[in-house]
């Protein structure tokens, strides 16, 4: 716990000191070369040579690396209405080689409690072999918070070649307070089609978080006509005689859309033009 709150210590230090302004519309953002892969952690011992930039809207502070196989991703989030309802939502990481935006291409990078039998199966389908004492040692637990990396399929449907598995992605994530750092790595090789791209290539990124889901609004609905039921229950057994009348402001469960300017439930997105390095 210490080392992580460290980590995050020095993450917000060294973003303090070296933000820069968000770059102009049509500005390019440079991605820096790393000679080795970058640890995807939730660390920042691969960031201290980065200079961050901060997306205006967001406020979200970021920077990229790659090398000859690899884009990394740091994303710091330093206000929680920021940060949204990430955790729920997952962030959608967009990378297109084309001279267009498009959702074609990218992943879904999000968690899930899974059970132990779950988290083995979809450790397996990564390619991870797993000896049976080691599914044996995971099993000990009731359950697990796993991170996940969902390839964005092409609305057309294109098929990967025959007996080609392509790279996943991967992300890490630590929150300590209102810091909330997450690190990102995408396969260049996913990137513009078959073979990918390469080191001194032009991509645009797009990155999307936030909002309200299916579920968040369900749960929020949930929570609307418990407190309802409860102001109801409270006014009935009110020792002044009231009673509730059955009117507009008894009854609370009705559609109430305040979350759409909540900036809780905001949802975010923007996209960049960036620049891999070259070696």
């Amino acid at each position: 716990m210490k080392r992580t709150i460290l980590t995050l210590v020095a993450i917000a230090a060294a973003l303090t000191v070296l933000v820069r302004p968000a770059p102009a519309k049509d500005a390019v953002v440079e991605s820096l070369w790393t000679a080795r892969p970058v640890v995807i952690d939730g660390g920042d011992k691969d960031w201290g040579d980065a200079t961050p930039i901060t997306d205006k809207n967001s406020k979200v502070q970021y920077a990229l690396k790659n090398d000859g196989q690899h884009l990394y991703i740091i994303m710091v989030f330093r206000d929680e209405m920021a940060l949204t309802t990430l955790p729920f939502t997952g962030m959608r990481v967009y990378a297109t080689a084309g001279p267009k935006k498009s959702k074609d291409e990218g992943f879904l990078f999000h968690q899930k409690q899974m059970t132990p039998d779950e988290l083995i199966a979809s450790l397996e389908a990564k390619g991870e072999v797993l000896s049976e004492d080691r599914k044996a040692e995971l099993r000990k637990q009731p359950h697990y918070m796993a991170y996940l990396e969902d390839p964005i399929e092409p609305k057309k449907g294109a098929a990967e070649a025959a007996g080609e598995k392509p790279e996943p992605g991967m992300f890490r994530s630590i929150q300590q307070g209102r810091i909330s750092v997450y690190e990102f790595r995408l396969p260049l090789g996913r990137v513009g089609g078959t073979g990918g791209v390469g080191p001194g290539s032009q991509i645009k990124i797009g990155f999307e978080w936030g909002g309200v889901t299916k579920e968040i609004m369900k749960n929020m609905m949930a929570d609307r006509a418990g407190a309802g039921s409860r102001a109801r229950a409270s006014a009935g057994s009110s020792d002044s005689g009231f009673r509730d009348s059955g009117g507009d402001g008894g009854g609370g469960e009705g559609p109430d859309f305040g979350y759409s300017r909540d900036p809780r439930y905001k949802k975010h997105s923007f996209w960049i033009d960036a620049k891999l390095a070259n070696q």
